[in-house]
């Protein structure tokens, strides 16, 4: 038998496939600052760079 937390989330999931609507709706990624973003690709850049280096 089924543990009673269980009921909890199964009623969670009907609750959500009974709104079709939001089945369409598209996952959406968060959205950093652009300076975060670039600095991790220049740390990216410079860690394969010094990596190469040592070889």
């Amino acid at each position: 038998m089924a543990a009673p937390d269980s009921a909890i989330f199964r009623k969670a999931a009907l609750e959500r496939l009974a709104s079709p609507e939001r089945l369409d709706a598209r996952p959406r990624l968060p959205a950093y600052p652009r300076a975060l973003m670039t600095a991790i690709a220049v740390l990216a850049a410079a860690v394969a760079a010094f990596a190469a280096w040592l070889r």
